[in-house]
């Protein structure tokens, strides 16, 4: 080989490389040019169920939702506890939000409902707020949900819709009036045209149906519906008007009084009624008789602990409200009661054990307890609640009071049907600084989502507060802590 042909060697190869590298691009280029072809042109278009999905999709919940704690005092009267406000996807102190100077939770024609085990069980209309040894609560006056304002709910959803008269108004969507008889489900309130916007004119001279004194209107903070309009649904579900929703802060003044676009709570006068607070009658089991109907459902769940309190919302929008309950009968009752204690009480010798408190004798047993079931995520599984109080005799707090051990436990059932442990809380009588005291209130639907919450009084060396837990399958978290009792 002669050195000519030596030398082209290296440009031989360096061409040969270019070369594949171009066929290499080439065929790339072809490979998306036939996918380019193949592509169909209506691809890039949404289709008929894209866009009525996009129709049909729920708008984000931006009306404020009030949670708060109905106390029947053992004097007779009722007063009421802000907890939480739901306002924006975000939970805020209710006992402080909007304060001018009460908190907008407790301002006077407020109306909230109560809920037991997440059905109605009456309406609360706050009257007096006041500050209580530096906490907000609010008296005000209790109806209770009778069994003859159902039976009437029902017989006025049977009856016939009138059909419109002016066809120019046929087609016109409208709102719920006061006073009609068009709804009884829970996800309609009298009332509640704070939960869509009225129509308008498109010219200067007001239409025959905004001549009309009936049609419905948003409430401003100045006015306040008639009492009908707080009770003319009472299987209906509590809401709120608002004229609109703003950027309130957390623990300043609250806007201008007149400002349209401040959220404000659904407000309704009170019924007329006597100053005092009327007494609240109980029934045989200890519950308020106007809970009777649903205590029946939940007997095989009575605990030896009197309930006198319930949580109750207060929201804008339309919500649909459902049972929490999950029913057992007295024989499921007492297996379940049976499971629970031990687990609890394997909790309470774990706390011993860490911390060298006051030893349980070996016969201990409790028998102070509240064991709940409830169906919180429409799984028909149970969440089962359990609290006690166990006294230690001999042993002395430092107060020199009785010495006691308080359990909270919260299980689901597995596969075969035994408890299983996803959270626990255990303190005595000298440890409420560091562990504070967990009693259950009830189960709520804290943010409108369907999905059933567990609402717990705390009670510590400093007073009082709540907490609203998130149960999952394995685990419980806190969403907020907050809110203050006296």
């Amino acid at each position: 080989m002669s050195r000519r042909a030596e030398s082209l060697r290296p440009l031989r190869a360096r061409v040969c490389q270019r070369l594949t590298a171009i066929g290499i691009a080439l065929l790339l280029l072809e490979t998306v040019a036939s996918a380019q072809v193949l592509k169909r042109p209506h691809d890039d278009t949404p289709t008929s169920d894209q866009n009525q999905t996009k129709i049909n999709a729920k708008k984000p919940k931006n009306y404020p939702r009030a949670i708060a704690v109905i106390e029947f005092l053992p004097g007779g009267g009722t007063r009421l506890v802000p907890i939480a406000l739901w306002i924006d996807d975000r939970f805020y102190d209710a006992s402080l939000y909007g304060a001018n100077p009460e908190p907008m939770a407790v301002q006077p024609e407020t109306v909230y409902e109560a809920t037991n085990y997440g059905e109605p069980v009456g309406l609360f209309t706050v009257t007096t707020p006041e500050e209580l040894k530096g906490s907000w609560i609010a008296s005000g006056q209790w109806k209770p949900r009778q069994a003859m304002d159902e039976k009437l709910a029902q017989q006025a959803a049977k009856q016939p819709k009138p059909k419109p008269t002016d066809d120019f108004d046929s087609d016109r969507p409208t709102l719920h009036r006061a006073g009609s008889s068009g709804s009884s489900g829970s996800g309609s309130s009298s009332g509640s045209a704070g939960s869509a916007a009225p129509s308008t004119a498109s010219s200067g001279t007001p239409s025959a149906a905004e001549s009309d004194p009936n049609r419905p209107t948003l409430k401003k903070a100045a006015e306040s519906p008639s009492p009908a309009d707080s009770s003319s649904a009472p299987g209906s579900a509590s809401s709120t008007q608002v004229a609109g929703a703003s950027n309130s802060s957390l623990n300043t003044p609250s806007p201008d009084e007149n400002d349209p676009n401040r959220p404000v709570l659904r407000r309704g006068k009170p019924a007329p009624q006597s100053s005092s607070p009327q007494p609240v009658s109980l029934s045989a089991s200890g519950q308020p008789k106007a809970t009777q109907g649903v205590q029946d459902k939940a007997d095989a769940n009575a605990t030896a602990v009197v309930r006198r309190s319930y949580p109750a919302v207060s929201d804008a929008g339309p919500h649909e409200s459902r049972s929490l309950l999950y029913a057992m009968n007295p024989q499921e009752h007492a297996s379940k009661s049976e499971q629970m204690s031990a687990l609890a009480l394997d909790e309470i010798r774990k706390f011993i054990a860490a911390r060298h408190t006051p030893a349980l004798p070996k016969t201990a047993a409790i028998s102070d307890y509240d064991l709940r079931a409830y169906d919180l995520e429409y799984s028909n599984s149970p969440t089962l609640v359990f609290t006690a109080k166990l006294p230690v005799a001999g042993a002395k707090a430092f107060g020199g009071t009785e010495f006691d051990y308080f359990v909270s436990f919260v299980a689901r059932e597995d596969f075969n049907g035994q408890p299983i442990k996803i959270f626990s809380s255990v303190t005595d009588s000298n440890h409420l600084d560091a562990f504070p005291r967990m009693e259950i209130i009830d189960a709520v639907d804290a943010d409108a989502n369907g999905r059933g919450d567990l609402l717990f009084r705390q009670y510590s060396d400093t007073g009082v507060n709540y907490s609203l837990y998130r149960v999952f399958p394995y685990d419980m978290q806190k969403v907020f802590e907050g809110g203050a009792g006296a």
